[in-house]
């Protein structure tokens, strides 16, 4: 099953944002290769990201969202089961 998820970061913590950012790409790009994301978009001034990640529920995204090195500065976040038409 496929999920949009929409985050936002708080903005006061971008200095510590950048300084995990390559362990966030490396994070990503295992989990693109593994399919589990399938898009992944980043606002101009990194303040909000949007992706589409595979999972089996909710639960399970929320549980792979948990474990990216940038989730401790997520400010809110959505997500929303997708129907493919």
């Amino acid at each position: 099953m496929e999920f949009m998820v929409s985050g936002s970061f708080y903005p006061h913590d971008q200095e510590e944002i950048l300084a995990r950012l390559p362990q966030e790409q490396a994070h990503i790009h295992v989990l693109q290769e593994q399919g589990t994301i399938q898009t992944l978009y980043l606002s101009a001034d990194r303040s909000h990201v949007w992706l589409v990640i595979r999972g089996e529920s909710q639960d399970e995204v929320q549980k792979t969202l948990e474990s990216f090195p940038l989730y401790p500065y997520v400010r809110e976040l959505a997500i929303v089961p997708l129907f493919k038409m």
